[in-house]
């Protein structure tokens, strides 16, 4: 309610860094500036200013102006509004939501126009970068990166990840975005490497690793390298170990109206329970008796237990989890879609959810990414129970640009960042919407061919959900259209049909 992170890179080739000035100002032009202050260069962190401010000046639920000058020359002016104090009472909130940007697959057109949307703030749910550069599923997409430095195709260290960073963050779709409003992020896998846990990706090694190799260094690059360029207040040490240098899970309240809680669904996550092969292991798996394992976690124990209590405790109306994979169960028959989601970790799932059921939390509204589909559906603690009545809702928002199931059709790709049984039989993805339903009935909404973004309206009364998909995104400058609105009544757990 008091503060904000800024954030801002700059290249000076001078022996001697000059200091980097910054203002907030209550109007655009800075003549009502209300805080000063200058920070210093760093080159040991790529050259980003990172400024985490707290200061009574700023009031709660406010919209401020800043800027960054360097050298005499002013960075382009940026907005962002505080947060509502905790006990402030507001009449509505507006978030915009988003994830999976492969630079590689498209034009950012859906962030383009999200920074023309009236929103207060904007939740990224993962999936910032992508690790591969020239990947096979990235060839003859509509534009390329640049190669990592190292020359692998995908990154050997440090510096690799913060090239990455900085091709991304050079898009002006981005730039304008963020420019526009306070982002709240969190990562998923790509920030470290397709499918990972803890400090081991299976997919894409070179060299001497494999798919079971811990690679504690890497994993300590990626968190320092998305530390960096991120505006998070998440302090990043690198004294300690890769699982203690950085949390990222947190929770932010809006007044009374809703509080979001943040989870890092890939730090501290077991392994996938029926090993790490695609075909048959971890996509289009029959599943194995190890799935079933009370021990196996996705959050770890303490942030699982933390997640629960603040839940629980929450004096907020709505309970809003920024959930990195999805919740929902996924299967063809007896075939489970992906276990790298949430039906690798069905015990886990289901005690959390039951236990926020059996304290008599309501309002529990999950906003999920990384499947590059647009989803809504009904959590349930036991999906095999078809008489189980669900405790909350998921609204899975598509991608920006990675490939979603039509994509994958159309090119005649096998990614493994979302594949279906379906798929490799050539019936074209958005005809599997009933087929998909009606296998998952607690699934209420399913489209896996379009990009875009998604907007909430949440009040006392109900929380509206309208996704938005995007012309095109092998263009720049696409024009965009309502894919699907929902509302969900507070108090009841349901899904209406708006548009």
């Amino acid at each position: 309610a008091q503060g904000v992170v800024l954030w801002t890179r700059v290249i000076d080739d001078d022996a001697e860094p000059a200091p980097v000035a910054w203002q907030i100002s209550r109007d655009r032009s800075f003549t009502d500036v209300v805080l000063a202050g200058a920070a210093r260069l760093d080159a040991d962190a790529d050259h980003t200013v990172k400024l985490a401010i707290a200061h009574p000046a700023l009031r709660g639920f406010s919209t401020y102006y800043y800027r960054f000058i360097h050298r005499g020359v002013a960075s382009r002016t940026g907005r962002f509004k505080t947060l509502p104090g905790e006990r402030q009472t507001i009449a509505r909130l507006r978030l915009g939501y988003i994830t999976c940007q492969d630079y590689g697959f498209g034009f950012y057109n859906a962030l383009a126009r999200l920074a023309e949307e009236d929103v207060d703030y904007v939740v990224h749910l993962g999936d910032y970068i992508y690790e591969t550069v020239d990947a096979g599923f990235q060839q003859g997409a509509a534009r390329q990166l640049a190669p990592l430095p190292s020359g692998q195709t995908v990154p050997a260290d440090l510096e690799d990840y913060r090239h990455l960073y900085r091709s991304y963050r050079q898009d002006a779709d981005l730039q304008r975005l963020h420019e526009r409003f306070a982002m709240i992020v969190i990562w998923d896998d790509h920030e470290f490497g397709n499918d990972c846990h803890g400090d081991i990706h299976p997919d894409n090694n070179t060299g001497g690793t494999t798919a079971t190799t811990p690679q504690p260094a890497l994993r300590q690059a990626a968190n320092r390298a998305w530390s960096e360029h991120i505006p998070a207040d998440t302090a990043f040490d690198s004294r300690q170990p890769w699982d203690e240098s950085i949390q990222i899970y947190r929770r932010f309240r809006f007044g009374q109206l809703a509080e979001l809680i943040a989870t890092d669904e890939r730090l501290y996550r077991d392994g996938p329970p029926c090993g790490t092969d695609t075909a048959g292991e971890r996509y289009a798996t029959f599943g194995c008796a190890a799935r079933h394992d009370p021990g196996r976690t996705m959050l770890g124990r303490t942030q699982r237990d933390w997640f629960i209590d603040t839940v629980t405790a929450s004096p907020a109306r709505w309970k809003l989890w920024a959930n990195e994979v999805m919740l929902m169960q996924l299967k063809v028959g007896p075939v489970f879609a992906n276990l790298d989601q949430w039906d690798g970790y069905p015990a886990e799932r289901a005690h959390i959810l039951s236990t926020l059921r059996d304290a008599g939390t309501t309002n529990v509204v999950a906003l999920t990414g990384d499947l590059h589909t647009f989803t809504a559906g009904y959590l349930k603690p036991d999906y095999d129970n078809l008489l189980e009545w669900p405790m909350g809702v998921e609204l899975m928002v598509g991608s920006v640009t990675s490939a979603n199931l039509e994509d994958q059709i159309r090119s005649g790709l096998n990614l493994p960042s979302a594949p279906m049984p379906a798929e490799r039989l050539g019936v074209p993805a958005n005809k599997l919407a009933p087929a998909v339903r009606l296998a998952n009935p607690h699934i209420h909404y399913w489209n896996s061919a379009a990009h875009g973004y998604a907007v909430l309206d949440i009040d006392d009364t109900a929380l509206t959900c309208r996704y938005m998909a995007v012309d095109t995104i092998s263009a720049p400058d696409a024009g965009v259209r309502p894919l699907k609105t929902m509302r969900v009544p507070s108090g009841r757990v349901w899904i209406e049909d708006i548009e």
